[in-house]
């Protein structure tokens, strides 16, 4: 039994990290596709990936010494199948005319490693027929496929990491793994009777998804500024432009100017993240936002929201940590953390009143909506 929950709590361990680095995709995908994120279909994909890396390291861990492994001769693969059959008649207390053997054989090793084989890809049929509305057909497939990738990652020494394999490619778990997966979709309509179904899902975002919520303005956001804004600063650097290379603040601002400024002006509306996640800036009244609206709102945006930040950050710097505490720097200190305060409790008022119109937004008139279409 430690064979198989040493696996699992490594997989406890490090799902936490994993979980977060694919929370921005998990966002992007949901929003671009749903225009909502709902908990119930959160908890069913991290749940399967969750499930995932358990069965993947299942199939690898313990992982053994390399010197170890090196001086293995055992046999490398078995290509016979319905050898763990024979295996376990031959080995077992099993005799068909006596029931009392029947139940006993069940305990016993030759049986166990069989059974965990079916066990293991019995929960990967169980989604595919929920979750992603697999015919059985295709589930038979995808868990041929899913066990020849395990198989493959033994046979080839964790992929060349080992001078050769340090388990058994069996044929016979590609067909118990299959078949474990075939009987995880028949049984999938009994397990998941008490779940919402797929369409209901479905339905629940699209509903959802006519409101734009704080949290898929914050993936946009995030898509721009991560992936966009670093894109256009590789760019600048090839431009070989020595200025804006070494200056950090000035990369910044032009790097800003054209995600957040230009491409929204160029599109009426849209920076490349809002587009992904479908949504776009407009008139207050749902009509098309005009150019000039759009630059005075990126304007107040970035101009006085992310500057005002930046720059309380800089004062308080400058006054309290090197002591420059000229009369200059302390009013500018002064001025910045209103500015600050201000933006922060706009942030803060709008978080609880839920109503998602910043300042920017009040002052140009501006607003955000959903254009995905309900499918």
């Amino acid at each position: 039994m430690g064979a198989f929950i040493f696996p699992i709590k490594i997989a406890i361990i490090l799902f936490p990290v994993l979980a977060i680095l694919i929370l921005l995709p998990f966002l992007v995908v949901q929003y671009h596709r749903y225009g909502s994120v709902i908990f119930w279909r959160a908890v069913v994909i991290y749940t399967f990936i969750f499930y995932l890396l358990c069965a993947y390291f299942l199939v690898i861990l313990p992982l053994p010494a390399r010197e170890e492994v090196a001086k293995l001769t055992t046999q490398r693969f078995n290509l016979v199948p319905f050898m763990a059959l024979q295996e376990w008649i031959k080995t077992t207390v099993f005799v068909p005319t006596q029931p009392g053997t029947w139940l006993a054989s069940l305990k016993q090793p030759s049986f166990i490693q069989p059974f965990f084989n079916v066990i293991l890809t019995l929960p990967f049929g169980v989604y595919l027929r929920y979750y992603f509305r697999q015919p059985l057909r295709k589930i038979i497939l995808w868990g041929f496929v899913l066990s020849l990738f395990f198989e493959i990652t033994q046979l080839s020494g964790l992929y060349g990491i080992y001078p050769r394999p340090y388990r058994l490619f069996d044929v016979d778990d590609l067909i118990l793994n299959t078949t474990g997966a075939l009987i995880g979709g028949i049984l999938a309509p009994f397990f998941v009777k008490a779940f919402p179904t797929r369409n209901q899902m479905d339905n629940a975002s699209y509903i959802k998804s006519r409101q734009v919520s704080l949290l898929r303005r914050l993936t946009a956001y995030l898509f721009d500024y991560i992936i966009t804004g670093t894109v256009v600063e590789i760019l600048l650097g090839l431009t070989g432009n020595a200025i804006l290379a070494k200056n950090t603040f000035l990369s910044w601002v032009v790097s800003t100017s054209v995600v957040f400024i230009l491409i929204p002006i160029l599109t009426r509306g849209q920076t490349l993240g809002k587009k992904i996640v479908k949504i776009r800036i407009v008139k207050a009244d749902g009509e098309l936002a005009t150019r000039w609206q759009l630059f005075f709102r990126q304007i107040l945006l970035f101009g006085v929201g992310a500057t005002s930040l930046i720059g309380a950050n800089r004062m308080i710097e400058e006054v309290l940590s090197k002591m420059h505490q000229s009369q200059g720097n302390i009013v500018l200190l002064i001025v910045s953390l209103i500015a600050a305060l201000f933006v922060v409790l706009n942030v803060l008022w709008e978080i609880i009143i839920r109503e998602n119109r910043f300042f920017y937004d009040v002052w140009a008139k501006t607003t955000q909506i959903s254009v995905i279409k309900e499918k």
